[in-house]
């Protein structure tokens, strides 16, 4: 969608919000034919039956991309965690 927002329910992050109008155009497929990485990454997830995503937080705008995916092809979308690059001395 082009208007609205997506949330993505993060378990470390929190409810974040995303407006759809932030969010380029995605390219699905390359000229060749091969899918790129937000289309490859959401596929191979589902057909391994990952129900949770932990990574780090620079992933976090393509949790709202990798959304819309899993929803246009009615897939359920994994329970998200981005957990930050840099941690304190304190873990």
């Amino acid at each position: 969608p082009e208007e609205g927002e997506t949330v993505i329910k993060d378990e470390v992050q929190g409810e974040v919000r995303i407006g759809n109008a932030q969010l380029d155009d995605m390219i699905l497929l390359r000229s060749d034919g091969t899918p790129v990485y937000m289309l490859a990454v959401v596929v191979d997830d589902f057909d391994m039956g990952v129900t949770h995503v932990i990574r780090g937080d620079d992933h976090l705008n393509n949790a709202a991309r990798q959304m819309g995916i899993y929803t246009a092809m009615g897939w359920p979308v994994p329970v998200y965690a981005h957990i930050p690059l840099i941690h304190g001395p304190d873990g």
